[in-house]
């Protein structure tokens, strides 16, 4: 069998989340028309998705932007941008042809030039730029249609790290000035939608690009066909849920983003919404700095983990024990390929006093207050975790000082190894371990164990579904050793429609597809 049907019977296999084929999202089709109107909690600086790891600024680009590939509906690459793509006999060249007629909003055309300055950029990022440095040593434009990337080792990973919001391709004009950390002046990119307009303390307009070229495949998730049924999709900034919640009832919003689960029965007993429940949907967690500070020393986060008790912790944040599990897996999906408890202590969720005693006598700590950072537009999820946890804490002496702040400053200040000891967080459903932006060196929590990174090195240019699975689950089990994280259990997430809104999402891999959901009729 040559090494190139292997790679895509390893990418099938080992990145996808699912065993069963994706299947067409539509049940029907919609006319094109009218606004869809989504209210969201946060908005981030800028549009551009590089110049953070935080996934709010990857919203807007997931509507206005593609990439070389996209996620289906179970989790697996598929080509987008790229037309086809193949590995070489040795499996250290990626070879990607372009899609014919394609080109960026501002009608310049697509070609493997803005594709190479669109992926160095993304590669000095941090996070997943991070995992795709580490697999992919150089990439160069041939000719205007192919990109060939050379990778220090066969490796199945490149297209699923190429299918995120923050992999998208831009036009080399627009990325003049911009850099990994430094953000584009817009999106010059190929998506239906172009930017009409963007403010971050009002929210943002996206209208529907007539010169689209979309693919002829069925609709799954941000693969395939995007039909853009919206002639404009508009975001609306509403920090409080309550006013998300209360916009959707009286009409003047389409859609309600993330939303508590104690408006369920006020959404559902409304006779024009409904409450939308998608499981599995993130983790609940907190991040620990392990570079420098009280938090990097290993046998406090030991004490710190054995303390908790994940069930009060939990139904602070969500509220409503028929919307989150005590799971321990690093992967939300039980459905996934990669879903595991390797290394998982026995008896998840409940507190060892024994173990907290053992560890804190074998730690340093001596009573230091531990930095825990929230966001204040995070505040049930961010805030009620971190004080609930906080008070289990106390009981053992261990002190935590919670710095809530706007989430500007939040992410600026769990950037600063000297600005913090922890940071509420969350943790979705990634294509592929070496995606998990936690177990990156450059992620806030500068987690760089010798162990973990040699087995990142490992997955990385492993191509065996199976062996790289028993890779991960040594990974998985490292984490539960080290604790430069703590999982406190997995949330569903809850959102609102207006009845007739078409095509709405109701599984985890079509958050943010907003192309393929159609607003209600017009009245």
């Amino acid at each position: 069998m040559k090494l190139d049907s292997v790679m895509r019977r390893a990418l099938l296999a080992g990145a996808s989340f699912a065993v069963v084929a994706a299947q067409p999202v539509l049940a029907q089709d919609f006319p094109q028309g009218g606004t869809l109107r989504i209210a969201i909690s946060q908005m981030a600086p800028s549009p551009d998705p590089v110049v953070t790891t935080f996934g709010v600024n990857w919203a807007t680009a997931g509507v206005v932007c593609e990439g070389l590939f996209a996620l289906d509906e179970s989790w697996t690459p598929q080509p987008m941008l790229a037309d086809s793509f193949a590995y070489s006999e040795d499996g250290k060249t990626l070879t990607v042809t372009l899609r014919d007629g394609l080109k960026f909003h501002s009608g310049a055309p697509l070609t493997s030039t803005d594709v190479v300055a669109s992926l160095e950029r993304f590669r000095e990022s941090a996070g997943i730029g991070a995992a795709f440095k580490g697999a992919v040593s150089a990439i160069a434009a041939p000719d205007a249609k192919t990109v060939v990337f050379e990778l220090p080792a066969p490796s199945p990973i490149i297209p699923g790290l190429l299918a995120g919001s923050q992999a998208v391709i831009m036009s080399t004009a627009s990325l003049e000035g911009a850099s990994p950390t430094e953000a584009t002046r817009g999106l010059d990119c190929t998506g239906p939608y172009t930017l009409t307009e963007y403010q971050p303390d009002q929210g943002v307009t996206m209208t529907r690009w007539d010169d689209y070229a979309s693919r002829s495949e069925p609709s799954s998730s941000a693969s395939g066909m995007k039909h853009a049924y919206a002639d404009q999709i508009v975001f609306r900034l509403m920090p409080e849920a309550s006013v998300r919640r209360d916009s959707l009832i009286t009409g003047e919003i389409d859609i309600a983003g993330e939303l508590p689960s104690d408006f369920y029965d006020a959404l559902q007993n409304d006779p024009n919404t409904e409450a939308v429940v998608v499981p599995n949907n993130q983790s609940l967690t907190v991040v620990f700095n392990t570079k420098e500070g009280v938090a990097a020393d290993v046998n406090l986060r030991r004490a710190m983990y054995y303390a908790l008790e994940m069930e009060p912790i939990m139904l602070a944040s969500v509220g409503n024990p028929e919307f989150y599990s005590l799971d321990p897996s690093w992967i939300p999906d039980p459905n996934s390929f990669w879903y595991t408890t390797a290394g998982v202590p026995e008896g998840f969720g409940t507190p060892n006093p024994d173990k907290v005693k053992e560890y804190l006598a074998a730690s340093n700590y001596n009573g230091e207050p531990i930095r825990w950072l929230v966001a204040s537009e995070q505040y049930q999820k961010h805030f009620l975790t971190a004080i609930t946890a906080s008070q289990q804490l106390e009981e053992y002496g261990i002190n935590v000082e919670i710095v809530e702040s706007p989430m500007a400053n939040y992410i600026q200040a769990r950037a600063d190894a000297t600005a913090m000891d922890a940071f509420s967080s969350f943790l979705p459903t990634y294509v592929d371990p070496t995606s998990i932006a936690y177990f990156n060196a450059s992620y806030p929590g500068f987690w760089e164990d010798p162990d973990k990174m040699e087995l990142m090195q490992q997955i990385a240019t492993t191509i065996d579904p199976d062996a790289r699975k028993a890779i991960f689950e040594k990974l998985h089990a490292l984490a539960y050793d080290q604790f430069p994280f703590i999982k406190f259990g997995t949330e569903a997430n809850m959102y609102g429609i207006r009845k007739g809104v078409g095509n709405p999402a109701r599984i985890p891999s079509r958050a943010g597809d907003y192309y393929n959901v159609a607003p209600p009729p017009q009245s």
